[in-house]
């Protein structure tokens, strides 16, 4: 249970990793950069910061900017979701261990009064 509660907990986060990693070939790989990216050593020599203001205003670039802008959206509502599901299986969890664990409590707080030493339980695995 607390394996699967915690990869339903990382997988927003794995998933934005995922979709910005292909994001990211999607638009270094487009025809629009590439062919503003190819010699850019020379045309940055020959035409200056011209050559990179035109790849910001190129539609690449707004198709990708606007890419990353879904990606985080997703992820912040795949998170609340997932964030509230880890809260009620956690709660649910509590719930149903609270009344072994007041008894545990009450059992040691009542050897501890007679000034007996509590029992210790092995932890959990």
């Amino acid at each position: 249970m607390p394996t699967e509660a915690f990869e339903n907990l990382l997988s927003p986060y794995t998933k934005l990793a995922r979709a910005n990693m292909d994001l990211w070939a999607q638009f270094s790989t487009s025809p629009e950069v590439m062919s503003q990216t190819l010699g850019t050593a020379q045309k940055m020599a020959d035409q200056g910061a011209a050559t990179a203001s035109n790849l910001f205003m190129s539609n690449a670039f707004s198709d990708f900017v606007m890419g990353l802008f879904k990606n985080w959206l997703e992820f912040w509502s795949e998170l609340s979701q997932t964030s509230m599901s880890f809260m009620d299986q956690t709660s649910k969890t509590m719930l149903k261990q609270a009344p072994a664990m007041a008894t545990e409590a009450v059992r040691s707080v009542t050897d501890l009064a007679q000034g007996k030493t509590p029992r210790s339980r092995p932890a959990a695995a």
